[in-house]
């Protein structure tokens, strides 16, 4: 699903990543690299699809904007519609997601 929902947004942003990874991650959710490179928590496959489809807009959206400015919250918003709502369940319901660990 994260595949799909990255190749679905870097089409309609017309930016393609270079690559796309899962990690172990502690804290964050996703991050882009300066290369175009994509990186997703392994963790957000427990989320609603939603929030996953939210997450990919908004890390396929540093693509054009490598900040958190209005322009890229704007692209944001252009790519996932009004974001408020997943972000909050996050928010929320994230803390949850990362209890769960691999080999601790």
């Amino acid at each position: 699903r994260l595949a799909e929902a990255s190749d679905r947004h870097a089409a309609a942003l017309g930016l393609p990543y270079s690559r796309l990874t899962l990690r172990d991650t502690r804290s964050r959710w996703g991050s882009c690299t300066a290369e175009g490179g994509l990186m997703y928590s392994w963790r957000l496959v427990m989320a609603p699809p939603e929030v996953l489809d939210y997450v990919a807009a908004h890390e396929v959206a540093h693509l054009a904007q490598m900040n958190h400015s209005p322009a890229f919250w704007a692209v944001v918003e252009q790519l996932y519609g009004d974001w408020r709502p997943a972000r909050r369940w996050l928010q929320g319901e994230g803390a949850a997601l990362h209890r769960y660990r691999f080999g601790d």
